[in-house]
């Protein structure tokens, strides 16, 4: 008897060790999740409508969230639970210290059940959820079905939900969420009220990255803070991941600009301003030793993104005829080069060859320039076979013109015949 005590002693002593290192280890993005609307960034048009359905009492019995990774769908599900089901609910904002808004939180509530569709794809799943449906809640006003990634349910799944979502009982409710809206069945998107997630803003993501760190004591540079957002893909989840590492990466919790940078391996300014230059010019002896300096602590893909980034402010406020015609080819060639380091299984003998078209881009000549030479080129081989002088001009509509009925001279029409597809648009002999 005392050593089943003891073991069962144990057994408990571990899990609470286990408990307690979790809880130690839990991350900022999971700390700071918000749980009312008025904590949801970034979210405005889905707020007030939601608002706006709790005050009439019109709360729609099955919900559709889309939108990219991270700007909140699990969390709005999660808030639209606390509302429903809190003891003063349904109500647009709950209590947050009621019973059942703690068990909410805790994720141990029994009436609101959360489902993750990328693993529990099949019809048998979805009947599992049908045959719960017929029972009434068990401690709160209503069943809250939250479906994560519903985009992987299988076809017979979504078929068997079909029937539900046109008409759940009227304790039930269900909330889909989903990064793939393509993917839903045009049927259980009409039976649904749909809401897009928009992307968050980067000075939103700021504003909330400067509240969390004021709230955790942090010491953070506003250039950190900007760097992060702007490198989340404007979603709040990652931003508080990167800054969760940037504090571990850190060893006096005071985060630098260079500590973010040192994490997401991005290069000085100054390097990509120098490596611009250097292509602009066609100078690749300097380039590939600019290059071969930034690699050293940067991945090729990071240093690339950079040049567009610089490319675009260029862009932006230095624009001109020149800059443009530049800079335009140089966009094109970084953003298919870009895909090629991607997929590539040798990054930097990609980036280095990519680095080489960049280089040459600038000895190619204009779409104007190659007109002008084409035109001189073919007045001097005319004025030497037909021995008369002859005026070339070209007209950029001339795909579009009909030419016909013309008796061309044998050295014009060895051109034609040379170079199919090509038209003559106003040629002049003059004697």
């Amino acid at each position: 008897m005392f050593d089943v005590f003891h073991m069962a002693r144990q057994v408990m002593l571990s899990c609470m060790k286990k408990s307690r290192v979790r809880a130690a280890a839990m991350n900022i993005a999971l700390k700071h999740r918000p749980s009312s609307f008025k904590d949801l960034v970034g979210q405005d048009i889905l707020v007030r409508v939601l608002e706006n359905a709790f005050i009439l009492n019109k709360i729609p019995q099955s919900i559709l969230l889309s939108g990219s990774s991270g700007v909140g769908k699990t969390t709005t599900a999660r808030i639209i639970a606390l509302c429903l089901n809190c003891s003063l609910g349904p109500i647009f904002e709950p209590c947050g210290s009621c019973e059942n808004c703690l068990a909410i939180k805790n994720s141990s509530h029994p009436d609101v059940i959360e489902i993750d569709a990328a693993s529990h794809t099949s019809i048998d799943d979805i009947k599992v959820i049908l045959g719960d449906i017929c029972y009434s809640p068990i401690s709160s006003k209503f069943k809250v079905y939250i479906i994560d990634e519903v985009h992987m349910l299988s076809s017979s799944a979504f078929n068997a939900l079909l029937k539900t979502l046109e008409e759940p009982p009227s304790s039930v409710k269900f909330i889909l969420a989903t990064t793939e809206i393509k993917k839903i069945p045009i049927t259980i998107i009409a039976r649904c009220q749909r809401f897009d997630l928009h992307n968050i803003p980067v000075a939103k993501i700021v504003e909330r990255l400067n509240d969390v760190a004021q709230k955790e004591s942090y010491s953070i540079e506003k250039g950190a803070l900007e760097l992060i957002a702007r490198h989340s893909g404007n979603s709040m989840r990652n931003a508080l991941f990167l800054m969760n590492q940037a504090v571990l990466h850190s060893k006096d919790g005071a985060i630098s600009t260079k500590n973010v940078t040192d994490i997401l391996g991005l290069v000085d300014k100054d390097i990509i301003f120098d490596l611009l230059g250097a292509i602009l010019e066609g100078d690749l002896q300097e380039a590939l030793s600019v290059f071969d300096k930034a690699i050293k602590t940067a991945n090729p893909l990071s240093i690339f993104e950079g040049l567009l980034q610089t490319i675009q402010l260029v862009c932006r406020f230095l624009i001109t005829k020149e800059i443009d015609n530049a800079v335009t080819g140089l966009w094109k060639v970084l953003l298919k080069g870009i895909q090629d380091i991607k997929t590539s299984t040798c990054n930097d003998v990609a980036a280095e060859m990519m680095l080489i078209s960049l280089c040459y881009l600038s000895d190619l000549p204009s779409p104007e320039q190659l007109d002008s030479n084409f035109c001189n080129d073919l007045k001097n081989h005319l004025n030497q076979v037909t021995q008369q002088e002859w005026v070339i001009t070209v007209d950029t509509g001339y795909i579009n013109r009909e030419v016909s009925n013309l008796n061309y001279a044998p050295a014009v029409k060895d051109i034609l015949d040379t170079f199919r597809g090509a038209k003559v648009v106003n040629i002049e002999n003059k004697e």
